[in-house]
């Protein structure tokens, strides 16, 4: 069946090829950063602590959003070493796990944006035409994906590429945080107890 019986196409080897340049430019960009991060890892995570210890207790949930979110950017900062900062703090693990699973689900929003933006050019439309021909928001495809970033965003696996191809294949943006701050949420919440039981042997 043809696409006017209101059938997806099969995919074509243009479709295909279409999308190595996107993914090979995101991965680049990972790898690159990832370098950066682990050279500068604990100039990050000292930076972090003494904001916290300098604005003290009434803006630590402040900062702690804006180091998530920003962590969570295309820089790709070690964002976990502030769940570990904060519970050898002695900050309640759930309360920041909340704080630091939005904020960086608010930083994973810009890699989104970023591929929706590239993805809806005319640059992108006119040379791969058949790039969006199977969007990831229909049936089985919706809940894969979302079962994929919620997985990805509760491990310690770096997934800055998915973030991105959802935004170049359409994923609906409320579903893609909802995901992500949930995923987080299990990430920094066991990070905290593990640190908080086992933190003297780090």
């Amino acid at each position: 069946m043809n696409s006017s019986l209101g059938c997806n196409p099969e995919p074509t080897v243009e479709s295909k090829k279409s999308q190595w340049p996107f993914i090979v430019t995101t991965l680049t960009i990972i790898i690159v950063t990832m370098i950066i991060a682990a050279i500068y890892k604990e100039d990050v995570g000292e930076f972090g602590v003494s904001l916290i210890n300098r604005y003290g207790q009434n803006w630590v949930d402040v900062i702690l959003f804006f180091l998530s979110a920003i962590s969570s950017t295309p820089l790709m900062l070690p964002v976990w070493i502030y769940a570990l900062a904060g519970a050898a703090l002695g900050l309640n693990i759930i309360r920041l796990a909340v704080v630091m699973g939005f904020g960086s689900s608010v930083g994973t929003l810009v890699t989104f944006w970023l591929g929706r933006y590239f993805g809806d050019s005319n640059w992108v439309k006119k040379r791969f035409p058949n790039f969006h021909n199977y969007p990831w928001t229909t049936k089985k495809s919706k809940i894969y994906i979302t079962i994929i970033l919620f997985l990805g965003n509760a491990s310690l696996l770096p997934c800055d590429v998915l973030y991105a191809a959802c935004g170049f294949k359409r994923y609906p943006v409320m579903l893609f945080f909802i995901a992500t701050a949930a995923g987080r949420f299990v990430r920094y919440t066991y990070l905290g107890y593990i640190y908080s039981v086992f933190g003297e042997y780090f």
